[in-house]
């Protein structure tokens, strides 16, 4: 089993989140966050550092054809409730990727575990998820990463059993943040990319371009499973899709409907993603393709009835998304 570290992921203040489940998180909130009247939802961080131990195995540039059935590592899934905040009504929380199941290899190709490098060790700790968009570019949340520095940060592909020998690393050479992160509320425009130092052998994902009505939605990741254990093979869970006005109604004047999109089931609770999920994604099937609409961001409580999980919209900023990868060269 991989060891699971009860260290706390440490967060700037500046990073005061409605339950964003992701890396460092604010006490009390998202089953690591307290209450909902904190000043911002707290983001779905791993609220404990999984630390995951693996050969060091840099990835050679074999194409991305090559990796098309390989399961991308990823620690970080927060569909339906990333970050969230909300205590149970006997006053706990349960933060896990809830109803889910675990994912078979080649499932996920596309999905990495985003940790911090431990120089001279041959282990990573995992603070959030990401998606893979290109050979070398690693889409993830902002939250997760705006404190972060691309020297301190590793990318783990390959397989969606961490304790696997197939598991490959990849060092981050650049950052960018989402120029209008966190406007107009609070974690609006929730999106980073990662630029890698190599190409990882992982097919990349399409990206959804126009916003839609989706009927069901997938999320992944290794987020607590409700007992304070974390798998060290990914989970996924389906997803209802949850309209716009429903889940601004669920939580007044916190959701920018231009740039989130919910899901869960409101009316019964039970599936949903949490702790240590943000910046994982949530995928849609589209014309018989798969494609990353959201990204895991915040939520209040986890699988909670009448608390969706919130995620940034992809088709929202995929335009801004083009314009850096061009800058790049991608």
């Amino acid at each position: 089993m991989a060891r699971f570290s009860p260290i706390a992921l440490g967060r700037s203040t500046s990073a005061r989140r409605r339950g964003a489940r992701g890396p460092g998180g604010v006490p009390g909130r998202s089953g690591y966050f307290p209450s909902r009247q904190a000043i911002r939802p707290d983001p779905r961080i791993h609220p404990e550092r999984i630390t995951v131990e693996f050969k060091r195995k840099h990835l050679v540039r074999l194409g991305a054809g090559v990796a098309a059935g390989l399961g991308a590592a990823a620690l970080a899934w927060t569909g339906a409730g990333a970050n969230a905040e909300e205590p149970s009504a006997d006053g706990g929380f349960e933060a896990q990727v809830v109803g889910g199941q675990p994912a078979a290899e080649g499932q996920f190709p596309w999905l990495v575990s985003v940790g911090d490098e431990r120089p001279g060790e041959p282990a990573a700790e995992h603070f959030c998820g990401g998606t893979v968009i290109a050979p070398d570019v690693v889409l993830t949340a902002a939250h997760c990463v705006e404190t972060k520095t691309a020297v301190n940060i590793t990318v783990l592909a390959g397989s969606v059993d961490l304790e696997s020998p197939d598991l490959n690393e990849a060092d981050v050479a650049e950052i960018h943040l989402a120029h209008d992160w966190d406007e107009p509320v609070d974690f609006a425009n929730d999106w980073a990319l990662l630029r890698l130092e190599e190409e990882l052998d992982v097919e990349p994902i399409e990206l959804a371009t126009d916003p839609a009505v989706y009927d069901t939605l997938e999320a992944a990741g290794w987020g607590n499973l409700g007992d304070d254990t974390y798998p060290t093979v990914a989970h996924w869970v389906e997803l209802p899709f949850v309209t716009d006005a429903q889940c601004q109604a669920a939580y007044p004047g916190e959701v920018d409907a231009q740039t989130m999109l919910c899901a869960g089931d409101l009316a019964n609770g039970g599936v949903d993603t949490c702790d240590g999920d943000s910046g994982g994604p949530l995928t849609a099937e589209v014309n018989g393709e798969t494609v990353l609409v959201g990204i895991t961001s915040w939520g209040y409580g986890c699988a909670v009835a009448g608390q969706p999980g919130v995620y940034a919209e992809v088709a929202d900023f995929n335009g801004a998304i083009d314009d850096v990868l061009d800058g790049w060269g991608v």
